[in-house]
């Protein structure tokens, strides 16, 4: 049956005049083919049909077993048939399970050389996903110290670092994605539950660990990302709040790979770092198809939504030059309704609308954006900086807010006597205040009037984003007082 609806979907699209290349950009996250008799050789044949390029199978290290390739019996068989099928091979590795990892039992060194084995036993593998979701403690914990802060990212950074140079010293071509990071987090070291770091801060805090390391060769080859919606009833355009970010907020991302690593021996986008979108889904619901056990886990959307947002993530990654590769997670349904129904493919191995929908834009990107490239450049200024200045009694209040986490000095003098001067002089001279102000929220700040302003002040603000220093807003207004 699925040989028959791949042949089927392949044949409509020849016949609709579809050119025969396929988009070198699309794949699929799914290992389950390693469990089936013939060693996933039909689904990934299915695959193929349907103009897929690749295939990324997960491999975990079992810190207390580092000696023993986990599931290798089913790797020996699925790789060559996946390959036999056309398929890219991906691997996936990180360390599992997490309670070993808090536990002090797993090393970088013993981490890099197992995934330094994993290469030499398969060297037809030519790229490698080193990590799963560092800021989620489901992959890894702790994510913060005693004092709050970030400590997930500099211990992932020394996993990377030593498996990138692991898996170059097996064969320089080996392409090294980093990271795998999900694209939400809650940055709350007191949460009940799901204790977790947004993206764009492991990002800022990976980059500030990398910048101290005195390491002087890059971590990563691409940079991996999981742009899942927050909810599956979200549109394609519905993104998040910062500091998460999905598929529409990828600008974001960038930013935060740019202020993380630039000027560094990291590149970033500017300099060709590709991103890899190596996981990404929209469930959907499978109420009344047989197979399936349990209850949705969440709320769910429609086949035809799904095979809609599908369709259009692939034409809108062929417009955008810094996107390599694009995955959705699970070609094939999992069974528990407890796991996750986002695949092509349903349990009974037929094919979703979502699949009819991948083939017409893997045929249609094949022959270029069709919409319009985009092209990121990095902000030199604070995202979304908004200064109000209202007169007191006498006193200037201040109101601030960014669209991300700024450090504000707020200086207030006679009129004329602040412009032009540089803020550390201004702090030395004038009245001023100084506070961190977390994104998204609004912070008031009061400044005592100067001696001898009658009827007006001059107020200086300087924001300073704190990924990065160097991008800043200055704002110089005048307001009334009264007295």
């Amino acid at each position: 049956m699925r040989h028959l609806v791949a042949a089927t979907v392949l044949a409509a699209a020849l016949l609709c005049g579809a050119a025969t290349a396929p988009a070198a950009d699309t794949g699929a996250n799914d290992d389950s083919g390693k469990y089936d008799a013939d060693g996933g050789a039909a689904s990934y044949a299915q695959m193929a049909a349907l103009g897929l390029r690749q295939v990324v199978i997960p491999v975990r290290f079992k810190p207390s077993d580092p000696m023993v390739i986990q599931d290798k019996a089913l790797l020996d068989r699925t790789i060559p048939a996946a390959l036999a099928a056309g398929l890219k091979v991906v691997l996936a590795v990180y360390p599992y399970p997490t309670r070993e990892l808090e536990a002090g039992i797993a090393t970088p060194s013993l981490f890099g050389s197992y995934v330094a084995a994993v290469a030499e036993i398969y060297p037809q593998v030519k790229q490698f996903t080193v990590g799963n979701e560092p800021n989620q403690p489901a992959f890894w914990r702790p994510q913060f110290g005693s004092g709050g802060h970030n400590v997930s990212a500099a211990a992932f950074g020394q996993y990377l670092a030593t498996t990138y140079d692991a898996l170059k010293a097996v064969d320089p071509a080996i392409v090294v994605v980093g990271v795998g990071l999900s694209p939400r987090g809650n940055d709350r070291p007191d949460a009940k539950d799901n204790i977790s770091t947004s993206p764009v801060r492991f990002l800022r805090a990976l980059g500030a660990w990398y910048r101290t390391s005195g390491r002087n060769k890059p971590l990563m080859d691409a940079f991996g990302f999981h742009p899942y919606p927050n909810r599956a009833t979200d549109p394609l355009d519905r993104g998040y709040p910062w500091p998460n970010a999905g598929f529409t907020n990828l600008d974001r991302i960038k930013q935060a790979l740019w202020d993380a690593f630039h000027g560094s021996p990291q590149p970033t986008t500017l300099q060709g770092l590709k991103l890899d979108l190596d996981e990404v889904g929209w469930q959907v619901g499978t109420g009344g198809e047989a197979g399936y056990t349990g209850l949705e886990n969440v709320p769910v959307t429609d086949e035809g939504t799904q095979a809609q947002i599908y369709g259009e993530l692939i034409r809108r990654a062929a417009c955008d030059p810094d996107i390599a590769q694009l995955s959705f997670f699970g070609f094939r349904d999992d069974g528990s309704r407890l796991g996750f129904q986002a695949g092509l493919e349903r349990l009974d191995g037929l094919l979703r609308p979502s699949a009819t929908t991948v083939a017409a834009a893997i045929e249609e990107s094949a022959a270029g954006c069709a919409i319009g490239e985009t092209h990121w450049v990095p902000g030199r200024r604070v995202v979304g900086a908004h200064v109000d200045v209202r007169a007191g009694k006498p006193v200037v209040h201040v109101s601030l807010s960014a669209g991300e986490d700024v450090r504000a000095l707020v200086c207030a003098g006679r009129p004329g006597t602040l412009q032009g001067t540089g803020f550390a002089r201004a702090e030395r001279t004038h009245e001023c205040r100084a506070a961190v102000i977390p994104g998204l929220h609004e912070f008031g700040v009061t400044v005592p009037a100067p001696a001898g302003a009658l009827h007006r002040v001059e107020v200086r603000v300087e924001l300073r984003a704190e990924s990065n220093r160097l991008r800043r807003t200055r704002v110089l207004r005048e307001a009334p007082i009264r007295r």
